[in-house]
């Protein structure tokens, strides 16, 4: 029998975590070029930063609902602050049940914000993020899968015995 110590779960914890902000990088290059450029390399793994703390904080676990949480977080972009106190409401609220829902809430908050700022406020990075939210492309994170989590069921039928693989 395999056995797998708490050190080994940690690592591989470590570098799913890892690979996730790696991905991440490299969509908000994709989604966002005008932020990615202004933020600089440095700027965009700060805002990934602080979004995988504020997803740990308020359970948001799922990866699909992390890069959602981030992409709203550059939307609102303030690096040196935590995320605005209306985002703050609207995840204290959340459960893991509505937790994807309350993020499309968000991004739909987010938007109508920047519409309502004048525009001298509202910089260009700003607004190609706020039109890359809106078009409702797919992102290419796992529904499934947490950010942490290393190792995710296997889907199996009712009854039977469940397998574990190894995301990558």
């Amino acid at each position: 029998m395999l056995k797998i110590t708490r050190e080994q779960m940690d690592d591989f914890r470590q570098r799913s975590v890892r690979g996730f902000q790696e991905r991440m990088v490299a969509h908000l290059g994709e989604r966002f070029p005008l932020l990615s450029a202004a933020l600089g390399g440095q700027g965009v793994t700060a805002m990934i930063e602080k979004g995988l703390a504020s997803a740990a904080l308020h359970g948001v676990v799922k990866e699909k609902d992390v890069c959602r949480l981030i992409e709203l977080l550059c939307l609102v972009r303030d690096v040196k602050e935590g995320e605005p106190g209306w985002m703050t409401q609207v995840l204290d609220l959340a459960t893991p049940a509505n937790i994807s829902a309350r993020l499309e809430q968000l991004g739909a908050m987010a938007s109508e914000r920047l519409v309502q700022a004048p525009e001298e406020e509202a910089d260009p990075a700003q607004k190609e993020a706020a039109a890359a939210l809106s078009s409702g492309e797919a992102r290419p994170f796992d529904e499934r899968a947490g950010v942490e989590d290393p190792v995710t069921p296997c889907p199996a039928a009712p009854g039977k015995k469940r397998l574990t693989s190894f995301s990558s």
